[in-house]
């Protein structure tokens, strides 16, 4: 594509208003490099829970925030107060000290927990900042993805899992139901098995005086990542999430 043609693009759908959110696409555990045989449990659940290559499928907007570090070392995706965060009481909440399992492990080979707050504050300044840079009517992404079968920390136990979900919040930052529907039938129309809210719910939002729409999505990683890697679906499903994207900009 030309220069003249993405300038083209960019101003028909106007991406600069939508600002994505991929806190779960890290894999780094700092510490533990010369541990790998005490934290082997660790490094493996980490790979479980990433949200692998959720980047890549929104790689075509300018405004994104990712996270490198593991969401084992910190969840920019929850509440900095665990009385307020649900999962924390799997000890998954803003600095997880559990396991998938349910397995308790130390954290102290990352270094102070004093730092990970403030750098998830940080991101959460970041994300704020770029929401009002976008300005009124903007759009937030809230990228994910999820595994196939239902983990032992997961709430939603339902063996039936959709191959998309999409989620948002009912206040303000509800886009309209019309936009949902339409996002919804771009994937059905392709074969893919949608639900609303289900198996995860909700979108990020942020304080600002600024008027926007958050919507999550989330995408299973069976659809488009085999045990080889990305394969042919990564593409049309970075399709999809950009024909879904254009129905908000």
């Amino acid at each position: 594509m030309s220069e003249k043609e993405k300038s083209y693009e960019n101003r028909q759908y106007n991406y600069n208003k939508i600002v994505a959110w991929i806190p779960h696409s890290g894999m780094y555990i700092p510490g533990i490099s010369d541990r790998k045989k005490e934290y082997e449990a660790l490094v493996r659940d980490a790979k479980i829970l990433c949200d692998e290559k959720a980047d890549y499928l929104v790689s075509f907007l300018p405004n994104r925030i990712t996270c490198g570090y593991s969401r084992f070392v910190v969840d920019l995706e929850r509440y900095e107060d665990d009385s307020k965060e649900p999962m924390s009481t799997k000890g998954m909440g803003l600095l997880y000290n559990k396991l998938i399992d349910g397995t308790v492990f130390d954290r102290k080979p990352f270094g102070d927990s004093s730092f990970f707050r403030q750098y998830y504050r940080h991101k959460h300044g970041q994300l704020k900042e770029m929401i009002e840079q976008a300005g009124d009517g903007c759009v937030l992404i809230d990228m994910h993805s999820f595994c196939g079968n239902p983990l032992k920390c997961d709430f939603d136990q339902s063996p039936e899992r959709p191959e998309i979900c999409i989620g948002y919040n009912e206040d303000k930052t509800k886009p309209s139901d019309e936009k949902i529907a339409e996002i919804r039938d771009i994937f059905e129309k392709h074969g893919l098995d949608v639900a609303l809210n289900r198996p995860f719910k909700g979108s990020i939002t942020v304080k600002t005086n600024v008027r926007y729409a958050s919507l999550m999505i989330e995408v299973n990683k069976s659809v488009y990542i085999d045990k080889y890697g990305i394969n042919h679906w990564t593409g049309i499903i970075a399709g999809l999430i950009k024909e879904a994207v254009r129905v908000l900009a």
